[in-house]
């Protein structure tokens, strides 16, 4: 063996004490550093230097935020006296908690009433007190009805439901209070919900918040739970001995320990990717004790000597464990190379906990065994199960005789697999991740259904000098965009301070709904004396609908969670409209017909190639923004960069290969195998109508770097036996009988690792389960199946030794060729 891993041995074995008392004293300071902050961004996926951000991070400074409403459904007459009443206590109740900024519902309207005496408007509130009679209530329902700047916005007549709207503090969403916040507002809403017998509907971005903010608690221990009891369960189920199971288990918790230790080093929050890395690191940290405890025992097996078995794991299965340790943690570690600072951060700590469970385990497992008496019969009785050893040389078998057939396989699987991912579309929803008939879906999809949307969607347009929107011709261009964006069903009403005009110019007039109109050139030059008298507070409807000078006007409005595709032919329909009627020049990018074109439209606008080119006569500049369209943009951006580190992955994980091999050929050989689950998974995606998004594109630079260990552990097994002068043949039956075992072991051990993540109610979370552990039980019988097959294929560069009396074909070896 190398000399340096004798060393190594010698080393580890020599000094257990003094290693066990350094790794105890350094695990100590890693749970003393340990991160658990959970983080309280949201959608902060685009880069700060993205021109998106940017425009995003302008429109917040001048208008301040878009996502900090939270709407409560009342689906009830609302001029009920009673319930009206009801409203309006409930309202003044959700204004007393600290942290809400203002509360608007249909008891707490403001009116713009005409002052003639001082020539201006004045703010009044529409009711003052809870309502004393039916005639007061029919007579505060009439003038109600005759606001129509709040129709569409704060009730729907033709559903008889109506909003309460609750503005929450930025600084409060960006912390912990936001959990708060919330509870004390569902201390009112709740015994008001039990008063009347209804179903109150929650919605907005807060809510979602809240919601990711508890689940993060929640299933990080979750997670953890069903992780360590499914590892304990596999290890038991395999070994049948309680050192087995105990010591690996001992391992992967200093290892989890070291993980969260490393977060707080790093300075990093948990948040909902990184909130899994605990569970995952136990995943992932177990094989490496099974290869080492089964290395063991086969050794000892062999020399019935403890401590020459335990030097003998180091020596040969050292290496092994560098490499297959190196491609999981590249599979992670590519990640922190994008400029995305919650996949950085994943990436960083994922990968560094990897390289810990690596360093961990070869000093651990080794040391605790070396105490303990050597394994008894029972112990190595695994080994020698009939039905896995049986089926081993099944899979022996169908390598040498049927490798045409394997081929076959393979080959359809490819075909099939091409042909379903023309099927994968990139769309990406704000509650994609939500279970289907969860509560907070359900009460979107009601407030959707019936006002159009809830998710913030917003305009700026420039007019390039100040004043500009006091023109009337600017107004009116305000309302025909308004007007046309009304006739798509996905968007709300929207507002803008040409609704600002009509609403001063019917208190002008003091009149009802009639009187809602643009007014016209004399009538708006009155409008403008009262308003220069006028003084209205700081969260007056002018003062959000445009900035000071009136040279950027702002149209607001929601949009229901239509996902990434529509938006961005609804976004580029609305720069048609926006062009029709600003004047602008837009190229478009969806004209494309047939899959290969449409795909890559979809590939241009997913790297924002989509041009937009003002005419030499433009007088304006339009901006589409709003944190809707930044999350949406920000999914597209986030699959680039994940497919980005999927080929850099691929890349280095090449490099690592041919280090260990030194063969371009041996580089081929080793990938193809693991890139064809991928492939296989991708169709699946395809056929089964899973999209491509965040979660689901993750999957495919950790499942990769994780599948490639099988090949190593396969691979340096062959490479040994082939140096000996074995014929493929050979070397291959016994890679089988020395390496299968340990394959098989672990990859059913990240299967069902893999998959206690569909447990989480987030549906990003539950794909990475669901697609890893079928990407991983895939490769494992690619890599039994496909690796050897391509093996007995193209290497044939040593000559064979002497065949054996069934043709050079050990179907049976009673004992391992000793390599």
């Amino acid at each position: 063996m190398h000399p340096v891993w004798q060393a190594i041995a010698g080393f580890i074995l020599r000094g257990r004490i003094p290693i066990l008392i350094v790794v105890g004293l350094l695990t100590a300071f890693m749970w003393l550093m340990r991160g658990t902050e959970v983080d309280q961004a949201f959608g902060k996926v685009i880069p700060e230097t993205h021109e998106e951000f940017i425009s995003y991070k302008n429109f917040k400074e001048e208008f301040g935020d878009d996502g900090n409403v939270l709407v409560v459904g009342i689906e009830a007459d609302p001029f009920d006296k009673e319930l009206f009443n009801s409203i309006y206590q409930l309202t003044d109740n959700l204004q007393t908690i600290s942290g809400v900024q203002a509360v608007v519902s249909i008891s707490h309207l403001f009116d713009i009433v005409r002052d003639d005496s001082l020539e201006r408007f004045e703010l009044e509130r529409v009711v003052q007190q809870p309502v004393q009679s039916q005639v007061e209530m029919d007579s505060l329902a009439h003038r109600i009805r005759n606001l129509p700047f709040y129709q569409g916005i704060i009730w729907d007549t033709a559903t008889q439901t109506t909003l309460v709207a609750i503005t929450v503090e930025q600084k409060i969403l960006d912390s912990k209070e936001k959990v708060r916040v919330y509870d004390e507002m569902m201390a009112f809403t709740q015994p008001f919900e039990d008063k009347w017998g209804l179903d109150l509907r929650y919605a907005g971005l807060p809510v979602l918040r809240v919601n990711i903010h508890k689940t993060i608690v929640n299933e990080l221990i979750l997670f953890l739970v069903l992780a360590l009891l499914v590892m304990t369960a596999s290890l038991w189920l395999f070994f049948r001995s309680f050192y087995t199971v105990l010591l690996p288990l001992v391992v992967v918790l200093v290892v989890i320990i070291w993980s969260m230790g490393i977060l707080g080093l790093c300075g990093f929050k948990m948040s909902l990717i990184t909130g899994v890395i605990p569970a995952l690191i136990t995943v992932i940290g177990i094989p490496n004790s099974v290869y080492l405890i089964t290395k063991y025992h086969i050794e000892y097996r062999r020399s019935n000597n403890k401590i020459r078995a335990l030097v003998r794991v180091i020596e040969k299965i050292g290496i092994v464990t560098v490499m297959t340790n190196a491609t999981t943690a590249v599979g992670f570690g590519v990640l922190a190379f994008t400029d995305i600072r919650v996949l950085r951060e994943f990436g960083v700590v994922a990968s560094l906990s990897v390289v810990a469970a690596f360093f961990i385990s070869l000093l651990l497992i080794p040391i605790l065994f070396s105490f303990l008496p050597p394994p008894n019969k029972n112990q190595v009785r695994h080994l020698e199960r009939k039905v896995l050893n049986r089926f081993i040389r099944v899979l022996d078998r169908l390598v040498h005789k049927k490798r045409a057939w394997i081929y076959v396989a393979a080959i359809l699987s490819v075909i099939l697999s091409i042909t379903g991912m023309t099927y994968v579309l990139p769309v990406s929803k704000m509650v994609d991740d939500i279970p289907q008939g969860a509560v907070l879906v359900e009460d979107l999809k009601f407030v959707e259904d019936r006002f159009n949307g809830v998710m913030p969607f917003e305009i700026i347009i420039d007019g390039r000098k100040k004043r500009a929107f006091q023109r009337r011709r600017n107004l009116e261009r305000l309302h025909e965009l308004q007007e046309r964006i009304s006739e798509y069903p996905s968007i709300s009403r929207t507002v803008s301070i040409a609704d600002f005009a009509m609403f001063t110019r019917q208190a002008f007039f003091k009149g009802g709904a009639e009187d809602y109109l643009m007014p016209d050139k004399n009538e708006l030059n009155f409008l403008k004396l009262y308003l220069r008298n006028t003084n209205f507070t700081a969260n007056s409807f002018s003062k959000t609908l445009s900035d000071s000078t009136f040279q950027r006007a702002r149209i607001t409005g929601s949009i229901q969670d239509i996902g990434s595709i529509e938006m961005k032919y609804l976004i580029d329909s609305i720069r048609q409209d926006v062009n029709e009627v600003f004047k602008l020049e837009v190229v478009r990018t969806d004209t494309a017909e047939g899959t290969l074109a449409k795909l890559t439209s979809w590939w241009q606008q997913l790297n924002g190639k989509q041009a937009v080119i003002p005419s030499p006569d433009n007088k304006f500049d339009v901006t589409i923004t709003g944190t809707t369209k930044l999350f949406i943009r920000g999914n597209d951006y986030l699959i680039q960069n994940l497919l980005q580190s999927l080929f850099i992955a691929f890349l280095v994980i090449a490099g690592i290969m041919g280090y260990l091999f030194r063969s371009f050929r041996m580089v081929l050989i080793s990938l193809a195998p693991n890139f064809l689950p991928l492939l296989i998974v991708a169709g699946m995606m395809g056929f089964l109508g899973i999209a491509l998004k965040p979660s689901t594109a993750l999957v495919f630079s950790v499942a990769f770097g994780i599948a490639v260990d099988d090949s190593i552990h396969f691979l340096a097994r062959y490479r040994l036996a082939r140096s000996k002068g074995f014929s493929p043949s050979v070397a291959i039956s016994n890679s089988f009988m020395d390496t299968g075992v340990s394959m098989i072991y672990t990859s059913v051990i990240l299967f069902f690792g893999f998959v206690i993540f569909t447990a989480s109610s987030f549906g990003g979370t539950q794909a990475l389960g669901l697609l890893t552990s079928t990407t991983l039980l895939i490769a494992m019988f690619s890599n039994l199946l496909l690796l050897p097959a391509l093996l007995l294929t193209f290497d044939n560069k040593v000559a064979p030794v002497k065949p054996s009396s069934e043709g050079d074909v050990p179907l049976e070896p009673r004992v391992l060729i000793e390599t």
